[in-house]
């Protein structure tokens, strides 16, 4: 299987070495628009070097630098996500994150996100449950939306999708897909609306939303699979994650229009 006090014990160093570029980092452009920074290389050649030589046999598979190590037996990979919310943590601001995942085959059996500013590690046990810095959370109960009802929005909302003005409850954008997952799975908020991201955005989350029956599907109503994203390509469509009612309620509340988020 896997130590779970080792995966949380590396998370929290890279969080560490994440924190010392806080505030004095120069992103740069990628190829897909995104940032990157030092930090991020930084945390993910530290975690690679970890799991590597504490998980030899098992495949790694990484955001930066087209990161992509086959298995030497079986069909485990550690997926990771060094800061997940780059644009957030290039802009000073709090929720961003280091995302572990393992992945067996297409399913993901295992998640890990640590928010160093926030104080907040999320993870997955081997015993099937959600822990919120060393207790036990769930989802929220599922109910009619209300004036109290959060979605975890994406944050080009005002480009691509139209939300019903019947919707009666908040919209929230923290700028972290990982962190939008946690905090839906750990009952925090009802609904997270992610964007066409990439496996590593959003394994460690799946493995939370299955810890605690919640469901990630696309906009079109099927389910979200890991296996087509496993090769570095990114979801063709946007996704509603959280209780199985809550994501069938806003599929009704949020429509796509397209474009390229």
């Amino acid at each position: 299987m896997y130590d779970t006090d080792y995966i949380k014990q590396i998370i929290t160093h890279a969080g560490d070495i994440a924190r010392a570029h806080f505030l004095n980092v120069r992103p740069t452009w990628k190829k897909d628009r995104s940032y990157v920074t030092d930090a991020d290389l930084a945390v993910q050649a530290y975690l690679m070097e970890e799991l590597d030589a504490h998980y030899p046999d098992d495949g790694i598979l990484g955001e930066e630098n087209g990161l992509s190590k086959e298995p030497r037996t079986g069909d485990r990979r550690w997926v990771i996500d060094p800061i997940d919310g780059t644009a957030s943590f290039s802009a000073g601001l709090p929720v961003w994150g280091v995302a572990i995942a393992l992945v067996d085959g297409e399913v993901p059996i295992a998640g890990f996100f640590h928010m160093p500013l926030v104080g907040d590690l999320f993870y997955t046990t081997p015993e099937g449950q959600l822990m919120r810095n060393d207790r036990v959370v769930c989802l929220r109960p599922a109910t009619a939306p209300h004036r109290e009802t959060s979605l975890l929005m994406a944050s080009r909302l005002h480009r691509y999708y139209t939300v019903s003005p019947t919707y009666p409850g908040k919209l929230r954008n923290l700028g972290s897909s990982m962190g939008h997952l946690s905090y839906v799975a750990g009952g925090n908020a009802d609904c997270a609306l992610v964007e066409r991201v990439y496996a590593w955005d959003i394994a460690a989350g799946i493995a939370m939303l299955d810890a605690v029956g919640g469901v990630m599907r696309y906009v079109d109503g099927t389910p979200v699979a890991l296996g087509p994203l496993m090769s570095g390509a990114p979801m063709q469509l946007p996704a509603l994650a959280g209780h199985p009612a809550a994501v069938e309620a806003f599929s009704e509340i949020v429509t796509f229009h397209g474009g390229n988020t």
